[in-house]
């Protein structure tokens, strides 16, 4: 099973890089195969560059590579009530054809109590206009920072059980072709 896990945040050090991370610990210790999309490795300009039908030598490796996958996971941080702008702008710079009959996960990842819930909603509501098929079932991570294991680099067992819960919608989907 191939997987591409978006860490969507271009803020260096954050929490929802080392979920995005976890999660593909986990995509490997299960056998899967992972693409990682780190949002902080992204062109710096891609904004000016991939727009408006352009497209940079640089964004097309991940345009290409996202192509080819089926299914994505989505680690999406809370930022003012909703989603980062820099993954409205990365969805922005996909050709339509590339996010279309996908499916997507959702990870929410927030220090709030409500684990990005809205920013969540937010994004799923742009996939379905995108033509992506979006997974019922969301992990919202809430009170990350209470929530981290530092140490071990992981969440606590309570959002651990919420990735595996996820994990596993994802391989029903794909166990069902």
């Amino acid at each position: 099973m191939e997987w591409a896990i978006l860490s969507c945040t271009h803020r260096p050090g954050s929490y929802t890089r080392r979920v995005a991370l976890h999660i593909a610990h986990l995509v490997e210790k299960s056998g899967g195969t992972y693409h990682f999309i780190d949002f902080l490795a992204l062109p710096r300009d891609f904004l000016f560059s991939d727009l408006f039908g352009h497209r940079s030598e640089a964004f097309r490796g991940v345009v290409e590579l996202l192509a080819q996958q089926k299914y994505w996971i989505w680690v999406v941080p809370e930022y003012n009530g909703s989603f980062p702008g820099v993954v409205k702008v990365f969805i922005d710079a996909l050709p339509r054809e590339v996010l279309r009959g996908k499916w997507a996960a959702l990870v929410g990842v927030s220090d709030g109590r409500f684990g990005n819930l809205r920013g969540l909603d937010h994004l799923s509501s742009i996939l379905h206009y995108c033509g992506t098929n979006v997974i019922p079932y969301r992990a919202h991570l809430m009170h990350i920072q209470r929530h981290w294991q530092e140490a071990e680099e992981r969440p606590d067992a309570e959002h651990e059980k919420e990735l595996h819960l996820l994990l596993e919608k994802v391989r029903d989907l794909q166990s069902q072709g």
